[in-house]
């Protein structure tokens, strides 16, 4: 019920963009994980991130981060559409930095 919520107003903060959908969080640590330079499929990044392909599809996560601008979107009449990491968008680095932000400060907690 939230998430519908979340999703039927427009997103004021990052933070509560990622929250609506559920997947999201495992995708964009996946996504930290994964070669820029190559394609994946929608099955291939549900496998990689451990999200249901269906939780993917239905509520629309991976057309979500695309349009966020992580992830790019390839669409090609009669083939299957890919995606790739958009590794030089703000939204990657600010990503990627606060991936390794969160590192640091358990590593140097221990």
């Amino acid at each position: 019920m939230f998430e519908d919520a979340a999703r039927d107003e427009e997103p004021t903060a990052g933070w509560s963009t990622i929250a609506s959908y559920d997947g999201a969080p495992a995708v964009i640590d996946t996504l930290l994980r994964l070669d820029p330079e190559e394609r994946y499929t929608k099955t291939e990044l549900s496998e990689e991130a451990g999200v249901a392909l269906k939780t993917l599809y239905l509520d629309g996560t991976l057309d979500h981060l695309a349009a966020m601008g992580i992830l790019e979107k390839e669409e090609t009449e009669g083939e299957e559409t890919l995606f790739a990491v958009a590794a030089d968008s703000e939204v990657y680095g600010a990503a990627a930095a606060f991936d390794d932000a969160v590192k640091e400060r358990l590593t140097t907690e221990k």
